[in-house]
């Protein structure tokens, strides 16, 4: 059985709640409505920021995001408040996502864990790592106004 069934509910939770501060410096919480079957998505991901944008990453075998590549915006939950963010998209250009990755693990443990990307010692990540993961995930990128 897949534990992110369990844990992603309850980090979505925590987002939307006043404890959102417990996580907010390192998760936001997308939230859309499935192509398809219309059911609303509520799917957290640790982000890197950079001015009033907000950087994620995800497995392009997962086909959560889908969902989202026809669309201009959507809402994010961001440090406790539900607000509108326009999206972009990257999972066609390796180089974009290399870069994106790259911002995203540097000095930064976790989430190069669960990218594959090993640190250096300096908490630089691994250059033949990040041309791999590269080719695995797509940039989810919002920006808030």
């Amino acid at each position: 059985m897949n534990a992110w069934r369990f844990i992603n509910p309850c980090v979505s939770l925590i987002a939307r709640s006043p404890f959102h501060f417990l996580i907010s410096n390192q998760i936001l919480v997308i939230t859309f409505n499935g192509k398809k079957s219309g059911k609303k998505f509520l799917i957290p991901v640790s982000y890197h920021r950079h001015e009033s944008s907000y950087t994620c990453v995800t497995l392009r075998s997962n086909i959560w995001w889908k969902n989202l590549k026809d669309k201009h915006s959507t809402q994010i939950w961001l440090r406790g408040k539900l607000v509108e963010a326009i999206i972009n998209l990257e999972y066609k250009d390796d180089q974009i996502v290399k870069n994106s990755l790259r911002n995203l693990v540097t000095g930064n443990r976790i989430d190069a864990f669960f990218a594959k990307v090993r640190l250096n010692k300096d908490g630089s990540p691994s250059e033949e790592d990040l041309a791999i993961a590269a080719n695995l995930h797509t940039v989810l990128n919002f920006t808030v106004n």
